[in-house]
């Protein structure tokens, strides 16, 4: 049996001797409700976290980057960058909520073709996951888009092996850069997933959100919860397949390598 979890996800940190928390609580602007799932972190370098239930965060940012901008995100609201000296001066910081304006679709009546696009397997013999636990870490796969307004109706992914109770994840959708990497998301609304089974296919019912597509797509799972060891969570996988793209925390860089991780998406056109 193969397992390939540890080929990616693994961050090897070098000695730190000297270090600042970055800390706080992130609060809605209006109402002053503490904002969870929110992705706190330094952009591309690795050290980031998200938001709890209570709108608490904290990560420890390295001496050698106490100066760098601090990046707050949510989909709903208005992204901040601040300093760390600023963030721990301000502890409760506000985000103002964005207006969202949905984007109308017309489909007009015609035969629908029904395709799976990315990774599909059932396999437990390869199997990739996250090996760290850290908040923020995300794994995607592009969708390979070749007709307008190709509707996404469902988002799956096989549980291989699983020593947690009940997973929490995000899902995304991203847009590409120039580069081919994740850019923006474009979804209008924080997707959270709650799996109710431990192992085997879970299913996403994406129609709720109207998504149509003209352009490749990347879908993700992004980790937001703190539930304990999760090298005890792995995914089916495939050698052959669509690659896997990752970030190590919430803000960092994206990276790819060539072990496709089972996510897949219904899609119709």
């Amino acid at each position: 049996m193969k397992y390939f979890g540890t080929l990616f996800l693994s961050l090897v940190f070098t000695s730190v001797f000297s270090q600042k928390n970055c800390k706080g609580i992130l609060l809605d602007s209006l109402t002053l409700q503490p904002i969870e799932f929110a992705n706190v972190g330094i952009v591309g370098k690795g050290f980031g976290t998200v938001s709890n239930e209570n709108g608490e965060f904290n990560f420890v940012v390295p001496d050698s980057l106490v100066n760098e901008p601090i990046k707050i995100s949510i989909i709903g609201y208005k992204p901040k960058t601040l300093f760390l000296n600023k963030i721990n001066e301000l502890g409760k910081i506000k985000l103002a909520q964005t207006t969202t304006i949905l984007n109308e679709v017309s489909v007009t009546a015609k035969k629908t073709k029904i395709k799976i696009l990315g990774n599909e397997t059932k396999t437990t013999g390869i199997t990739a996951g996250f090996t760290k636990n850290t908040l923020g870490a995300e794994l995607a796969i592009k969708l390979n888009i070749k007709h307008p307004k190709t509707h996404l109706r469902k988002f799956y992914i096989n549980i291989a092996n699983n020593s947690i109770e009940k997973p929490i994840f995000r899902f995304n959708v991203y847009d590409k850069d120039e580069h081919g990497l994740p850019k923006d998301n474009i979804l209008n609304q924080s997707v959270i997933i709650e799996f109710k089974e431990k192992t085997g296919l879970i299913e996403l019912d994406l129609t709720p959100y109207n998504l149509y597509v003209d352009d490749d797509v990347f879908i993700s799972l992004e980790w937001i919860k703190d539930l304990g060891d999760v090298k005890g969570l792995f995914f089916s996988s495939k050698l052959v397949g669509s690659p896997t793209y990752f970030r190590q925390a919430s803000q960092d860089k994206w990276a790819k390598i060539p072990i496709g991780v089972g996510l897949h998406a219904e899609v119709a056109y």
